[in-house]
C-alpha cells in the first residue's frame, strides 16, 4: 500500500493536447485479487493540467470510471531491467466516475475535475499505479490499480491479467472476460494469427505459442531459440516490427500480404490485410 504524495487542489481543470483516437493505444482486462473479472481499462489519451503536466487518461467504460494518471507509468519502455519494474516505482493520479453522484456508489471529494471533453466531475480520490514486470509472452505488462477516496489511503484494487499469473493470485476465470475486439488470419504454414487492430496499425499475435529462431550479432554464427507467441506489428506507413525479428515491410495484393523481416517472411495467401492502405503498400 503506497499513501498519496502528490496535492490535488480544488478545481483540477484538464484540457486537451489535441484531438484523442477514438480507440484506446492499449486495452487490458482488469480483475480483483480473487481472479473475478472487473472490466477492461483502456487508454484515451494525454491531456494536461493547467500547470502545463501532461497526464495520460484512462477508462474504464462498463464501470463508469475514469483515470488521470502519470504518463511514465503508463507507457513504459519493455525491458526487464526498466528500474519501473525492478523497484516497483509508484505513479500517481486520481479517478471519477462518470455517473452522477446522485448514482454513483462512490463518496464524492469536494473538487471538481473536467476530463478531455469538458465534461466536469465530482473527484472521488487518488490512486497508485504499479508495474511489477513483465508476461512471459513479452508484450503484456504486469500493473496493478490502488484506489483511495477523498479522505482515505489507497487500498489494492484491481490487477492487471499479466499481474495476477504472474503473482500466482486467485486463477482467473477466463471464461468471464468478455469477447475482445478481434478476428484471426492464418499464415501459409497454418499458423493462426489473431489480429488487434490500433491507433498505429494492426497487431499479429500467434495463437499458439512457437517456436522462434532468431540469428544473434556474435563473431561466429548462431542463433537463439524461443518458445513463445509470435508477435508482429504492422504500421500505417508499410513498415513492420518485431521484438525477435526487428523491422521490415510488409505488402499486399490480390492475392494476399505478406509480412518480411530480414531473417524472415510471412505470408498469409487469399487473405486481406488488416490495413487500409488506399493504394499504398501493394505489391510491385
Amino acid at each position: 500500500m503506497f499513501s498519496t504524495k502528490m496535492t490535488l487542489s480544488t478545481g483540477v481543470c484538464l484540457t486537451l493536447l489535441g484531438a484523442l483516437a477514438a480507440h484506446a493505444d492499449g486495452v487490458d482486462p482488469m480483475f480483483k485479487a480473487d481472479g473475478s473479472y472487473i472490466d477492461d481499462i483502456e487508454i484515451i489519451g494525454d491531456v494536461t493540467l493547467p500547470s502545463g503536466e501532461v497526464i495520460a487518461a484512462l477508462e474504464m467504460r462498463d464501470q463508469h470510471l475514469k483515470f488521470f494518471v502519470d504518463p511514465e507509468g503508463v507507457y513504459v519502455t519493455m525491458y526487464d531491467e526498466n528500474p519501473v519494474f525492478t523497484e516497483k516505482t509508484p505513479f500517481y493520479g486520481f479517478w471519477v466516475s462518470t455517473q452522477s453522484v446522485d448514482i454513483a456508489d462512490w463518496p464524492a471529494c469536494d473538487y471538481e475535475v473536467t476530463d478531455e471533453t469538458g465534461t466536469s466531475y465530482r473527484a472521488h480520490g487518488t490512486l497508485v499505479w504499479t508495474n511489477s514486470g513483465i508476461a512471459e509472452n513479452g508484450y503484456q505488462i504486469a500493473f496493478q490499480i490502488d484506489l483511495g477516496t477523498c479522505s482515505n489511503r489507497q487500498e489494492p484494487w484491481a490487477y492487471s491479467l499479466a499481474a495476477i499469473e504472474m503473482a500466482g493470485l486467485g486463477g482467473v476465470p477466463h471464461d468471464d472476460i468478455p469477447p475482445q475486439d478481434t478476428y484471426t488470419v492464418t499464415e501459409a504454414d497454418g499458423t493462426e494469427f489473431a489480429v488487434e487492430e490500433n491507433e498505429m496499425g494492426a497487431t499479429l499475435i500467434s495463437v499458439e505459442p512457437r517456436e522462434i529462431v532468431v540469428p544473434m550479432a556474435t563473431a561466429e554464427p548462431s542463433t537463439k531459440t524461443y518458445f513463445e507467441q509470435e508477435i508482429l506489428n504492422m504500421h500505417h506507413d508499410c513498415t513492420t516490427s518485431s521484438i525477435r525479428h526487428g523491422y521490415g515491410t510488409w505488402e499486399w495484393a490480390n492475392g494476399g500480404f505478406v509480412v518480411g523481416f530480414e531473417d524472415v517472411g510471412f505470408s498469409f495467401p487469399r487473405q486481406d490485410a488488416p490495413l487500409y492502405s488506399d493504394g499504398a503498400c501493394r505489391m510491385k
